[in-house]
């Protein structure tokens, strides 16, 4: 895949909502600006092999720098028709993903690479249970999306441990999913900004729609809902 990529440019810089964090894991302040410039691709190609690769819950994901998995993040989303489904902008979508990245903090595990790992094998289920046979396409680019925005801004410490030191973001969300609450909130923090707003071009009954669906799906990785989510499946 790097020797398909074509040489990047460069565009503009946009804010993101990057956290500062403190020492005890909790959110102090916010709205800094992006630490590197919005990629331009003028063009880039992946082999047929690689477009393939890349639908199989197989898929290697370690074996990717973070710009080429931001590429693939973007190919899924032109894959699945989501371009046209929510007339999305693709300079935005670039802007957007890159604002995401610079969110996902250097955990030893919610990092970009676990974003990418999760979004990756939705992607691959997406295509394995032929998931577009059964959901709109809307429906399937919440699911995705949701996906990559389900640990932005992890600060690297369980709902445990923000509970039992009773961190900001603790206080601030009164010990319910304190973590996934905060995750929704820089998601559409970030899809506040206009130059990262993938959704801008859609009805305000659809993006109703959309952030309901995304806040319903990033609370439910909750691990402590877990075995109540899944007694619904029996």
């Amino acid at each position: 895949f790097r020797s398909e990529e074509v040489r990047r440019g460069s565009a503009p810089s946009v804010k993101c909502y990057n956290c500062l964090h403190s020492s005890e894991g909790a959110p102090s302040r916010s709205f800094m600006s992006l630490k590197r410039e919005v990629p331009s691709y003028s063009k880039y190609t992946l082999s047929e092999e690689t477009r393939e690769y890349l639908k199989k819950p197989t898929f290697d994901i370690w074996h990717w720098e973070a710009n080429e998995m931001l590429c693939l993040m973007e190919h899924m989303y032109h894959e699945l028709g989501l371009i046209n489904e929510f007339s999305i902008n693709p300079i935005v979508l670039k802007r957007w993903l890159l604002c995401v990245q610079e969110n996902y903090q250097n955990n030893p595990f919610h990092n970009f690479r676990h974003c990418f790992c999760v979004t990756q094998m939705m992607y691959g289920m997406i295509h394995l249970c032929n998931l577009q046979s059964f959901m709109s396409r809307a429906d399937v680019g919440i699911l995705l999306t949701a996906c990559v925005c389900h640990d932005v801004d992890h600060p690297g410490y369980n709902n445990t441990y923000q509970v039992n030191a009773r961190t900001e973001l603790a206080i601030r969300y009164n010990d319910i999913s304190p973590l996934e609450n905060h995750h929704c909130a820089v998601t559409f923090q970030i899809l506040s900004n206009p130059e990262c707003n993938i959704f801008a071009n859609v009805d305000k009954a659809t993006f109703k729609k959309i952030r309901l669906g995304m806040i319903k799906l990033i609370l439910a990785t909750d691990m402590a809902r877990h075995s109540d989510i899944l007694s619904r499946f029996k």
